[in-house]
């Protein structure tokens, strides 16, 4: 049985949320940025998460984000 932070993380990457927050910060942020989104996720119900695991998909969406840029 899938955890309540995994439930959390797959509801997560059916979202805009992360490629909205790449988008934005054109595939760059500082460590203040991305507290923020976490603390922004929390704020939208996504709490508890994996914080690991939110940069893990933050990361493919910002390779997807830079290969669709090139």
């Amino acid at each position: 049985m899938a955890t309540k932070k995994e439930t959390n993380l797959k509801k997560l990457a059916k979202t805009t949320l992360l490629m909205n927050f790449v988008k934005k910060n054109d595939g760059k942020w500082n460590h203040k940025q991305w507290i923020e989104l976490l603390a922004a996720l929390e704020t939208k119900g996504y709490s508890p998460i994996d914080a690991d695991q939110v940069g893990v998909l933050l990361e493919a969406k910002k390779e997807a984000y830079k290969a669709k840029k090139a």
